[in-house]
């Protein structure tokens, strides 16, 4: 399992290679590494055909640690840096980019407001139990007609005694079906805009507490998507995080972390994509020899490894910020645009290299293109 012990944060310099980062890093690596290569890869083919959840995943990167890499050890987490959470992420998502955003999410935009704004017992009740992949929580900010405009939130929260009740839809929500606790943004002063916006702690199992149906995507098919429906949904007081008027900026630093994630998730599809370019075009031979010896395959799987590589030191650049406590806004946006573009980039050169293998289902070229569309999209 994760902790500190392992990995303390290594604040003095940049890191460009594997090979240059401490050493704990390198176990984290290795450690995500062998379990997406025996538990995830074997099995992300399956789960994406099914639709079905990777419980059992999930459960055992809880115990690994990884389902609040930085969440103090005080709370169940493993206290590591973001650096840390950006390798994991991308060695998980290698194996399965759908188990790589139901991490992302436990990590950056469930667990990281609570972790940041929640008082002691809220910590307590909705991240302990959270980080061992026990429970499962979503983030409901994004509504049917708001899209990315976060300040033009159309669900309310009116006080009534020591209680909010909350009404309104949130959309496109990950882990909408498997999560146990939402956090949830709404309106509470409609004359003060974005500032009148607060964030609330809400379990799904509340009376009033629906969702939509599950939606039938493209790529990452393993997770669930859907709406998040409140109807007279009582809330108590004690579950504001932060205090009111606060839901925007939480919302906007939340989604700056949630980036570098999601880059880590790009940056894994990625690789995934030219692991198997590789692969492929070492053993498929035409003309007598691999068709790793020509030089049109040879000019893709270095273009692809270019994009990828960039991508990943944008990636970790915004990583190393945050854990200095430096601004970091500009350069997780910039890595999570750099790591989504190579994602798309680099699985669609992958089903060139492999031609009409690539569009089948017997490989996993088709399955990495269409999990990297998404990345694009989400998250800004």
């Amino acid at each position: 399992r994760l902790t500190t012990r392992l990995a303390p944060r290594s604040l003095g310099r940049a890191f460009t290679t594997y090979e240059s980062l401490p050493e704990e890093h390198q176990m984290i690596y290795d450690m995500c590494r062998n379990f997406a290569d025996s538990e995830l890869s074997p099995n992300a083919a399956e789960w994406d055909k099914k639709h079905s959840y990777p419980a059992d995943a999930v459960r055992q990167m809880g115990e690994l640690g990884l389902m609040g890499i930085s969440v103090e050890e005080k709370w169940g987490g493993a206290g590591l840096d973001y650096l840390a959470y950006a390798i994991a992420m991308e060695e998980v998502s290698r194996g399965c980019a759908s188990t790589g955003v139901i991490m992302s999410v436990q990590n950056s935009l469930y667990g990281g407001p609570v972790d940041k704004f929640g008082n002691d017992e809220q910590k307590e009740k909705y991240l302990t139990p959270f980080t061992t992949g026990e429970k499962i929580g979503c983030f409901g900010l994004s509504e049917p007609g708001n899209g990315s405009d976060a300040g033009a939130a159309s669900t309310t929260a009116t006080k009534k005694g020591d209680d909010y009740v909350l009404n309104g839809t949130k959309a496109w929500i990950t882990n909408a079906h498997d999560a146990s606790t939402a956090i949830v943004f709404a309106t509470t002063d409609k004359n003060k805009k974005h500032k009148g916006i607060s964030a609330f702690i809400v379990d799904t199992d509340s009376p009033g507490f629906s969702l939509g149906e599950k939606e039938d995507k493209l790529g990452i098919r393993a997770s669930s998507t859907g709406n998040l429906i409140m109807e007279d949904v009582v809330v108590p007081a004690s579950n504001l995080l932060g205090e009111e008027g606060m839901g925007f900026k939480i919302a906007m630093m939340t989604l700056d972390a949630g980036r570098i994630g999601i880059a880590g998730q790009a940056l894994g599809i990625a690789t995934a994509s030219i692991d198997c370019a590789v692969k492929y075009a070492l053993e498929r031979k035409a003309f007598g020899q691999p068709i790793s010896k020509l030089q049109s395959i040879q000019n893709k799987i270095s273009a692809m490894s270019v994009a990828r590589d960039s991508a990943r030191l944008l990636t970790w650049r915004a990583a190393e910020r945050k854990d200095k406590g430096l601004p970091y806004t500009k350069e997780a946006a910039m890595a999570k645009l750099a790591a989504s573009e190579a994602a798309t980039m680099c699985s669609h050169q992958a089903i060139q290299v492999l031609g009409g293998m690539g569009y089948v289902t017997d490989m996993p070229a088709e399955r990495h293109y269409r999990d990297a569309r998404i990345t694009e999209i989400y998250e800004g």
